[in-house]
């Protein structure tokens, strides 16, 4: 691992080398080690783990004080002696350093560091290149630590900008600190564009289960689509951990992978943790594929036969009664090869009679659908039944499946569909499996 750091990071030392460095400019790196009342700064490491690496990728650097009589002084306290002091700035440089003098002998080769910085230092002009030139003086390269900056509705968005740009151009990675936690914004975000986003510990124990199980996964693949990597902090059960791999973030964090110490992580303790937490998913994603195949099978059948008789003449009611008595069938619904209506809908045994809340979008007869997936996907699969994924219909407030199907009627192309009321059609999963 050591050979390669210098691939990986230009400006990196072997470890011998580093240290040596490290110690040649202690006059550099430590300067005064006491903010107020006495009390000396340390560093305290939290791992970060990737997921599909299975092994720790870098180490969080969290200020921690020592009193005189060697009682621990946590962060916040820390900070708000230093706010009272009028020290505010002074203490977050010197964190830096302290981080620097601690961490840069420990850290492995091909490791991050991340330090915390206040968006008023981040955003100080030549702030990035003073601390670029510190990094260095430890023995480490820019490119070896992640800036975390606090991204608040406080903050000119402009100015964090900027700073980001001149921290990158230094070698520094960027990331953006507690999002989803106060005055988060995901524009704001997608103007940063920082290299990470660390998702705040409120999205992962979120008490919603919508929040949980279907917004987080759509958060994520919204990072990645923007170029951003994931990490999940505060994993602190097995689930949170279980939640994080199927939402498919990059890296975990938290007190079920390890607390903050003044030591290194053990080199694959976590592993078994790893490996369950995949086997597991692997398995219920065989089962729900199961739970699937077997919820829609009756209706996938029918709605087979249901194309199958319109495709012969028969009326609408004629070829879907069979469907329409499913105890999960919401509608059937017939479109032209232009994705509207060319016949009106006919109502299943699960319809709900529309309430006044949503009249104008319960009709959908003067509507286009040749946009969904279930239309474009029916097109792309002629004769065969194809499934979308649980989404809520824009014509009422049911969470709904649509399965449909591609055929023709007196030699013109139609799509024949189905909606099913999809939380009635998942209760029945336990009992069929």
């Amino acid at each position: 691992m050591r050979s390669s750091a210098g691939a990986r990071f230009p400006h990196a030392v072997s470890g011998h080398r580093r240290a040596a460095a490290a110690t040649a400019s202690l006059n550099v790196l430590t300067g005064h080690t006491e903010i107020v009342d006495g009390i000396t700064l340390r560093t305290h490491l939290q791992p970060i783990y990737s997921l599909p690496h299975q092994r720790e990728v870098g180490y969080e650097a969290l200020l921690r004080g020592e009193a005189e009589d060697r009682a621990l002084v946590g962060p916040f306290d820390l900070f708000a002696r230093a706010i009272v002091a009028g020290k505010l700035t002074e203490l977050d440089r010197m964190s830096h350093l302290t981080h620097l003098r601690n961490a840069a002998p420990m850290l492995p080769a091909a490791h991050w560091l991340f330090v915390n910085i206040n968006p008023a230092t981040f955003t100080d002009p030549g702030y990035a290149a003073r601390l670029a030139a510190a990094t260095r003086a430890s023995g480490l390269a820019p490119e070896q630590l992640v800036i975390e900056v606090l991204e608040s509705g406080g903050t000119d968005v402009a100015e964090i900008a900027r700073a980001t740009r001149s921290f990158r151009a230094q070698g520094f990675l960027v990331a953006v600190d507690d999002f989803g936690a106060g005055h988060s914004n995901i524009d704001r975000l997608l103007t940063l564009r920082p290299d990470i986003v660390k998702l705040d510990r409120s999205l992962v124990r979120a008490k919603s289960a919508h929040m949980r199980d279907a917004l987080l996964p759509k958060l994520v693949d919204l990072l990645h689509e923007s170029g951003m990597f994931v990490v999940a902090e505060g994993i602190e059960t097995h689930k949170d951990l279980m939640l994080a791999a199927r939402s498919n973030v990059d890296f975990v964090q938290g007190y079920l992978l390890g607390m903050p110490s003044v030591r290194l992580a053990e080199r694959g303790a976590v592993t078994p943790l790893f490996e369950d937490v995949f086997d597991t998913l692997a398995q219920m994603r065989r089962t729900e594929r199961l739970a699937g195949d077997l919820l829609l099978l009756p209706y996938r059948a029918g709605l087979t036969q249901a194309a199958r008789r319109f495709a012969s003449g028969a009326t609408a009611e004629a070829s879907c009664a069979d469907l329409l008595a499913q105890p999960c069938t919401l509608s059937c619904f017939f479109l032209d090869q232009g994705g509207r209506e060319f016949m009106p809908g006919l109502a299943g045994a699960a319809a709900r009679s529309p309430t006044a809340r949503f009249a104008p979008i319960a009709d959908p007869s003067t509507g286009r659908w040749d946009n969904r997936p279930y239309f474009v996907d029916a097109h792309a699969k002629p004769q065969q039944v194809v499934a979308s994924t649980p989404y809520l219909s824009v014509t009422g407030t049911s969470l709904c499946v649509t399965l449909t199907i591609a055929t023709q009627r007196n030699a013109k192309p139609v799509v024949i569909g189905v909606d099913l009321d999809w939380r009635r059609l998942s209760e029945a999963a336990p009992a069929i499996l």
